[in-house]
């Protein structure tokens, strides 16, 4: 008789447990609690591959070679040399470019300036060639220089394995570099000026030889000339400007003489002629004209015309007038003499133009050979004057050379090496170590397989879970074994997470489960502690109650509670040869035990006939509870049809240690229309790291009500 009317399918409750349990709009909200109960559950190993990996450097660090660093500063004059400030002028530059800044850094860091500084230090001396170039390929690696931020200012570095060492090469290197300087100065300087001064001689023989050919060329072809001018152009110049202005008088007298003429012949007595109404004579001679007529005219009014006095008037009148007609024909005359005199000028100016054009156009032909006499002399008198500036500036900075640089800081011996770096090195090695230990957490995490969590049991086995059994060593429990903390702390949280077990089963079950059997999936996992406390649990809330041990293999609660002593136990009662006493429990325990006591005999066949069930059936009507102690399923067979007998199975599994892979399998062999499984429990659950995970385990409020207890 299986006993399951009041039973609900596990897999429905736990179903309606995470329903409940899930957050609303879980996948749209950031989970942050969640991602720190990660990070302080896997703090240990991520503190400890932090610590490993800073250990591994620190061990490096301190193994190697230990390199020091010399600085010495120097900086760069405003003039960097006479020569270099001259061209700097000329360019019109500032003296220091950054151009020039930039060269002397690579001149520092040269191949040429760590062999000088290898001789003055005799670095190679007593060496072979091989030898003294790897000392000048080592001085060239380990130096280095900077220009500090855009000031002249240059720093110069040196590593070396000796502090010694680096302060001393450092050193030479600046006093290497400003002596150099100033005397690859001074070298250029004078072979500048022996240059010059060699060519200067000959510059100025071929520029004055250019010049004479010039002057003697001109001299030969008539190309003299003033104010850059030729005399010939400057004579055709004036003659143009003096036949335009013959031309024009010529035209102007022309004009006025034909003019004159023209008014003649078209019957005029020359009183309009122009020349004529501006001649002094012709107006007083009019004005005389003008009284005679009037006296003419008076007389004849006053007088006959045989009068003596209007004859005479008369007379004096037509004299008047052919003074004023003579005056007119000196007048015309006049004009056409000056307009004979204009033409002979115009045609002289330019009988004496095509003359000097004709000369000119000779001239110009020897222009050809003048210009490039000009433009030799030209050329060579720039060159000599540019080469004779020079000297003259070579001259004057002749001994005034000054060094490019000087040294501004001399280095000192260091105090301690720049590598390694030890401090530097631990904090990146904590910064890897940190990220290493996150990946090693995730990746620990995502290889987990235990169970830690309710929603873990319920949403990865399909079955409800029933309780959290503390590990008595996070409650600071001062009892080594569970057995003795559930007899003498009844109101302890580990007690109470018995009562909760108890509480979880009935409500499983709709009603009270009369037998109930503990098993787990693996051995070791805590079946046979829990099986004894739950016992102990249900005793001593005053129900009657027996508790059987079915592992026959290993006889574990027979162990536990050390019944070896015992002749009469499961086996026995199964085969007849002894019978129960259910008067009085166990005198040790307030609940009777029925244990398996050792044996060579092979009695599995006892379990799964009709003898257990019928002592099932016995003991119901004897007890309240029975709780029975199955062997794990996966290593024991017979587990799933002595499971089937009783009214609620409660698998056990080890908090964070069971495999979810292992649990699942268990279930598999316990099929849901045999085996009524009621759910499952976490045993050993550390609750000082219990608050890491979920928060639907009433041990996740541990901290909160754990002083209930006290």
């Amino acid at each position: 008789m299986n006993h399951q009317s009041n039973f609900v399918p596990a897999l429905a409750a736990s179903r309606e447990i995470a329903a409940v349990g899930e957050p609303q709009g879980g996948r749209d909200q950031l989970d942050l609690s969640g991602s720190l109960s990660f990070f302080r559950r896997r703090a240990l190993l991520i503190g400890l591959v932090m610590a490993a990996v800073m250990v591994v450097v620190l061990v490096v660090s301190l193994f190697m070679p230990k390199t020091f660093r010399a600085q010495s500063e120097v900086m760069l004059n405003s003039n960097v040399s006479a020569a270099g400030q001259v061209a700097a002028t000329q360019l019109g530059q500032n003296a220091i470019s950054n151009q020039l800044v930039e060269t002397q850094l690579q001149i520092i860091t040269s191949r040429e300036m760590a062999e000088r500084v290898s001789q003055v230090l005799n670095l190679g001396d007593g060496l072979t060639e091989d030898g003294r170039r790897e000392v000048v390929d080592n001085l060239e690696r380990h130096v280095s220089a900077r220009r500090s931020g855009d000031s002249y200012a240059l720093t110069i570095t040196y590593d070396a394995a000796s502090a010694q060492s680096a302060m001393t090469i450092v050193n030479t290197y600046a006093q290497v570099f400003t002596e150099w300087e100033l005397k690859a100065d001074q070298s250029r300087n004078l072979e500048a000026r022996r240059e010059v001064e060699s060519r200067l001689s000959k510059l100025r023989t071929q520029a004055s030889a250019d010049t004479q050919a010039l002057q003697q060329y001109r001299i030969a072809n008539n190309l003299l000339s003033t104010s850059g001018a030729s005399l010939t152009e400057q004579e055709i110049s004036n003659y143009d400007q003096e036949v335009a202005r013959a031309r024009a008088q010529s035209a102007e007298d022309e004009a006025r003489l034909q003019t004159a003429l023209g008014q003649l012949r078209a019957g005029s007595n020359g009183d309009d002629v122009g020349e004529a109404l501006g001649s002094a004579v012709i107006s007083s001679l009019r004005a005389q004209e003008s009284e005679a007529a009037t006296q003419v005219a008076t007389l004849s009014a006053r007088y006959g015309a045989n009068h003596p006095e209007l004859i005479r008037a008369q007379k004096q009148l037509g004299e008047v007038r052919q003074q004023i007609q003579a005056e007119i024909q000196r007048v015309v005359s006049n004009l056409r003499a000056r307009s004979q005199v204009s033409d002979q000028r115009l045609a002289s100016l330019s009988g004496s133009l095509g003359s000097a054009r004709q000369k000119l156009t000779e001239n110009n032909a020897a222009m050809v050979g003048l210009s490039e006499l000009e433009r030799s002399a030209a050329a060579s008198q720039s060159i000599y004057e540019t080469y004779l500036n020079s000297y003259k500036q070579l001259l004057a900075a002749e001994g005034s050379e000054r060094p490019s640089a000087r040294v501004l800081t001399w280095a000192g011996l260091p105090t301690g090496p720049v590598s390694p770096n030890i401090k530097l090195n631990l904090v990146l090695a904590a910064v890897i170590g940190l990220g290493l230990g996150v990946v090693a957490a995730y990746v620990a995490e995502a290889l987990f397989q235990g169970l830690s969590t309710p929603e873990e049991v319920e949403n990865l086995t399909g079955h409800r879970f029933l309780a959290s059994i503390p590990l008595l060593a996070s409650i600071g429990s001062a009892q080594s074994h569970a057995i003795g903390e559930v007899r003498t702390a009844p109101f302890s949280v580990f007690t109470e997470a018995f009562r909760a077990l108890g509480a979880s089963l009935d409500q499983a079950c709709h009603g009270s489960a009369q037998i109930v059997a503990i098993t787990s999936a693996l051995p070791g996992e805590g079946k046979t502690v829990t099986s004894c406390c739950l016992a102990h649990v249900y005793a001593a809330s005053g129900l009657r109650t027996m508790l059987i041990d079915c592992d026959l293999r290993r006889a574990g609660l027979s162990r536990l509670l050390k019944t070896a002593g015992r002749r009469n136990g499961l086996i026995e009662v199964l085969k007849g040869e002894a019978t129960l006493n259910f008067e009085t429990a166990d005198e040790d325990l307030s609940f009777w035990i029925l244990p398996v006591l050792p044996s060579d005999e092979d009695s599995q066949h006892l379990l799964v006939g009709e003898e257990f069930q019928n002592l099932l059936e016995q003991l119901r009507g004897k007890f309240d509870r029975i709780v029975l102690d199955l062997p794990p399923v996966l290593p024991i067979a017979f587990t799933r049809t002595i499971a089937a007998k009783a009214d609620a199975v409660v698998v056990a599994a080890h908090w964070r240690k069971t495999s979810v892979f292992a649990l699942k399998a268990a279930l598999r062999r316990l099929p849901a229309d045999q085996v009524h499984v009621a759910g499952i429990t976490l045993n050993q659950v550390d609750l000082r790291r219990r608050a890491f995970f979920g928060r639907l385990d009433p041990a996740f409020y541990y901290n909160e009500y754990s002083e209930y207890y006290r």
